[in-house]
């Protein structure tokens, strides 16, 4: 039996009708929060936050100071997820759902949402050494000259304050030292907030020459290669981020999403399968279930796909479409009969 042409239409309608919502509406939502150590509920500094979409693709990041205190500011309403990275302490990676919402006004004005968050990072047993207390994995070092650590410090310090000269000062370290996986893994990550993927990629694949651990460089890669439409090498580079960082959701996601892409249905739900079994420990993410959901549909799974759509609104429950997604679901139950 062939998949329903007409229902798939109808979800990927659905999903770019939310995108394209959510970018007309008002830009002056924000997200504030503050990050604690679980155990003694002091701040915890010198960590990135990251603002996500519903698909896991990253939006924004800053670094949290001496207070703890983030903040992102100018969004339209939607669905976020604020992330905390870990990558290189002993604390758990940290993900938070966020819904902002703004109410028409008339006249084309909209109210604006704030949201708090404040999230609580916990100890990961798996990176405690016994005896020790330091950490499991080892943490990257180089011998980086001084004037080119001195333009790195300085283009992330101008990056944060939103100044795009940081992009140069990041180019003039690695032109000093080109083997700077610092600089090479900030600048094509911040090209990659940018959408800029052309130019990402050939700084990330060089930072993973220099360091084939690194993590948020597979990842970004993988997120470059998914926008630029050439699956194989975000297929090769989120398997990658998943076998480094196991435990991260929206490599899993991610990785899920461009098997499935590509045709790769069984690999696709085993990827997509493990992201649920980690979201359950901490918190259910709903986009996981529209992503099983549009697998089982392509794969005329359709009481599964429907299963899938129903936990969706279990854990969405206030989203605005939800008598569009009741409407697939009964069509997706009478396709299965």
């Amino acid at each position: 039996m062939k998949p329903c042409r007409q229902l798939v239409q109808s979800i990927v309608l659905f999903f770019l009708i939310i995108a394209g919502a959510s970018i007309a509406q008002a830009q002056n939502n924000s997200i504030s929060g503050n990050v604690f150590d679980a155990q003694n509920r002091q701040p915890v500094t010198d960590l990135y936050v990251e603002l996500l979409d519903r698909i896991g693709m990253t939006l924004g990041r800053t670094r949290i100071r001496g207070t703890g205190n983030f903040v992102f500011t100018r969004l339209p309403a939607g669905e976020y997820q604020v992330k905390v990275l870990t990558y290189g302490t002993n604390y758990q990676e940290a993900i938070q759902d966020v819904r902002l919402v703004s109410v028409p006004l008339g006249n084309g004005r909209y109210s604006s949402d704030v949201a708090y968050v404040d999230i609580y990072l916990k100890l990961d047993p798996r990176k405690i050494n016994t005896g020790s207390g330091g950490a499991a994995t080892v943490v990257f070092a180089q011998e980086v000259p001084d004037k080119a650590r001195k333009l790195y410090k300085k283009g992330v310090k101008q990056l944060e304050d939103k100044k795009d000269e940081g992009l140069d000062s990041l180019k003039q370290a690695i032109e000093i030292f080109p083997d700077y996986y610092d600089a090479l893994d900030r600048l094509g990550s911040e090209y990659v907030l940018r959408k800029q993927y052309q130019e990402a990629a050939p700084y990330l694949i060089k930072a993973i020459d220099v360091n084939k651990r690194s993590y948020s460089s597979f990842y970004a890669l993988g997120v470059a290669s998914y926008n630029l439409k050439n699956w194989q090498a975000a297929i090769e580079a989120l398997r990658a981020a998943t076998t480094i960082n196991p435990q991260s959701v929206n490599a899993h996601i991610l990785y899920g999403m461009v098997l499935r892409i590509d045709g790769q249905f069984e690999k696709a739900e085993k990827a997509l399968l493990q992201a649920k079994s980690i979201a359950e420990k901490t918190s259910p993410v709903a986009e996981i279930q529209w992503q099983l959901a549009l697998l089982y549909e392509k794969t005329a799974r359709y009481k599964e796909a429907a299963d899938e759509l129903e936990r969706y609104l279990k854990i969405q429950p206030k989203t605005a479409d939800t008598e569009k997604i009741k409407k697939m679901i009964a069509d997706l139950r009478a396709k299965s009969r």
